[in-house]
């Protein structure tokens, strides 16, 4: 197992590189430094010599800076690319995270920030070798009758979850409405029912390849393209595709909208947690309230099932704990109304928690992440130190 890494930086910016530098000094036991300088024809250059694992690049150009990133990640696709600017825009962050950088630090870089960074793609790079991969968790995140945030949720779950090598899937298998390629920005090649219309080939292999990485994290299985294939779609199929999802990666997050049978229940019977997701008003919780009661008499209990409150408003006539009193059960996390904030991520193509991670709205994603990951009672995987202090 490796016990160090190396870096490079290119960046026009001298103080830039020498807040790096001397960040990194103290580190030198775990931290090679095989390259710095200040344009990216030399930076290179040193790529090419030295193989580092991780690149600071320096962009004041955001074309420029998206073509290097790019041709970076294409050349030499195990190196980690954490992008540098002075610019604050979202523009710069979405560009940049698109083209294939895993971070962007803002100058002046913080000494803490950029701990934080290496300590993250370190985890990454050096996870070691599990004696036994376990089996993975499916997280359904669900309501009957959509306009509730489903995609929303599942979208940033997916996000959060994608973090520090962890594999994450995320599947449309709302299959009548499906939006997940439009939160993402993502025309695949293939969809669901180039699976489903594959059965014959059916393997890990198969659904690796015919699956969309997006640069939030998630490995993405788009919705049907066509309201004809989506009928087509069988409850074994489902079933079968979720079980293979669960031996090749850490969570399958699916987001689903429709009544208690058919695929939907091959989905819950595969699930080991159902996010039923709802919001505070009457004729939502009368409706939530009728299909808890009839998933319960299906054996879906809430050692499973957990409620999650979308577009949750403080000053709202009906609480949080109004709703526990009606339903008789608690409220796993609620999630604050922020609108303007998830139609700027939906138009953008990248999830609330990476585009604007200081939001309420992320933040409380962010704590969804945490209590499934707590729920799972698995362990993360196992990691080599990358040490930068505690």
């Amino acid at each position: 197992m490796p016990s160090q890494f190396s870096i490079v930086i290119i960046d026009p910016d001298q103080l830039s590189r020498d807040a790096i530098v001397a960040t990194l000094r103290p580190y030198s036991d775990s931290i090679t430094l095989a390259g710095s300088v200040d344009n990216f024809t030399d930076g290179a250059s040193a790529i090419q010599r030295n193989a580092p694992n991780v690149v600071f690049l320096g962009v004041d150009d955001l074309l420029k800076g998206v073509k290097d990133v790019q041709c970076i990640t294409l050349l030499y696709p195990r190196v980690s690319v954490i992008a540098c600017s002075s610019e604050k825009s979202s523009e710069w962050i979405l560009a940049l995270m698109r083209a294939g950088a895993v971070e962007y630090l803002l100058r002046p870089i913080a000494e803490e920030e950029l701990k934080q960074s290496l300590q993250k793609v370190g985890r990454f790079l050096f996870a070691a070798p599990e004696e036994k991969v376990p089996a993975g968790r499916i997280i359904a995140v669900y309501n009957p009758i959509g306009g509730m945030g489903t995609t929303t949720i599942a979208v940033n779950l997916a996000a959060a979850l994608a973090e520090e090598g962890t594999k994450v899937a995320l599947v449309d298998l709302n299959l009548d409405a499906g939006d997940v390629s439009t939160f993402l920005n993502v025309n695949p090649t293939y969809t669901l029912s180039s699976v489903t219309t594959n059965v014959e080939r059916l393997d890990a292999n198969f659904l690796m390849s015919v699956m969309t990485r997006h640069a939030s994290g998630p490995f993405v299985l788009t919705e049907p393209l066509e309201v004809d294939e989506a009928v087509s779609i069988t409850p074994e199929q489902v079933q079968r595709i979720l079980q293979l999802l669960r031996g090749i990666f850490n969570y399958v997050i699916v987001d689903c909208v429709g009544q208690l049978a058919g695929c939907n229940l091959a989905i819950f019977n595969s699930s080991n947690q159902i996010l039923f997701t709802t919001t505070l008003s009457l004729p939502a919780l009368k409706n939530t309230k009728r299909y808890l009661s009839a998933m319960a008499g299906k054996g879906f209990g809430r050692d499973r099932v957990k409620l999650v409150i979308n577009r949750y408003l403080p000053k709202s006539d009906i609480q949080v704990k109004d709703a526990e009193k009606v339903l008789g059960m608690p409220v796993y996390q609620a999630i604050p109304n922020e609108y303007s904030s998830v139609v700027d991520s939906i138009n953008k193509g990248m999830p609330v928690v990476k585009l604007l991670p200081r939001s309420a709205i992320a933040k409380s994603i962010l704590g969804l992440a945490e209590q499934v990951k707590e729920q799972s009672g698995a362990e993360a995987p196992r990691r080599a130190p990358v040490r930068l202090g505690q």
